[in-house]
């Protein structure tokens, strides 16, 4: 199922400020997929939405603000449903390589969004902090597990995230294949010291996917603003 007008579609029972805010961040994902954050503007969100210029005000403090609001939704909803999908995976090697392909497959089954979440991931420090503190658990789990034998700080963990992003970006532009995601955990397990023939195997191993689902998120910041 597309996600397109998937905001909107949550608040329809909601009211009207709900449903406006809504279409505001479905035009929003729209537009930063196209033109990215820094080229959009208020007025093309509007316009995009069929919303006047002062109506967007009304909802979202200027860019930066609805900016935030579509990014931590996407990446937050994608998090949730790969901590619900690994719950009963304890080992840091296998945790690892499946958050990196899934969250890869997952982004690109819906592009707009996928796209969106690239672009937030450069435009926006703390949601690159966030995402950060979230591989870094798993990183330090594989070196209290013995499993991963370099040293585990921030250039490390930035690097990490750095290839899952530029996995995420040859996939949504045409560059690479559907390998890609596989390609990158293998590379990202052999650089964390897991030896050559196991990271092979494990990120190659085939994976039900998974599809972004979204949640209810979106009620609560509605009916604040209404």
């Amino acid at each position: 199922m597309s996600l397109k007008g998937i905001f909107a579609s949550e608040a329809r029972e909601q009211g009207k400020s709900a449903r406006t805010r809504a279409r505001l961040m479905d035009a929003a994902v729209g537009v930063f997929a196209r033109v990215g954050f820094e080229a959009a503007s208020v007025n093309e969100i509007a316009l995009a939405a069929d919303v006047a210029n002062g109506t967007f005000y009304l909802h979202f403090k200027d860019k930066d603000e609805i900016v935030s609001a579509v990014a931590f939704r996407i990446a937050g909803d994608i998090t949730r449903q790969l901590d619900d999908a690994m719950s009963d995976i304890d080992d840091a090697i296998e945790r690892t390589c499946f958050a990196t392909r899934q969250f890869i497959d997952i982004a690109c089954s819906e592009p707009e969004w996928g796209w969106a979440l690239f672009r937030a991931a450069w435009f926006l420090p703390e949601l690159r902090k966030r995402s950060n503190e979230y591989l870094r658990a798993d990183l330090q789990r594989g070196a209290r597990q013995g499993s991963f034998t370099v040293k585990i700080d921030a250039f490390l963990v930035d690097m990490f995230a750095s290839m899952v992003l530029t996995a995420l970006f040859g996939r949504l532009s045409g560059e690479a294949d559907k390998d890609a995601g596989s390609r990158v955990a293998e590379l990202q397990l052999r650089m964390l010291g897991v030896p050559g023939a196991k990271a092979k195997k494990t990120a190659w191993r085939k994976l039900e996917p998974l599809k972004l689902k979204v949640s209810t998120a979106l009620v609560g910041l509605a009916k604040a603003s209404e």
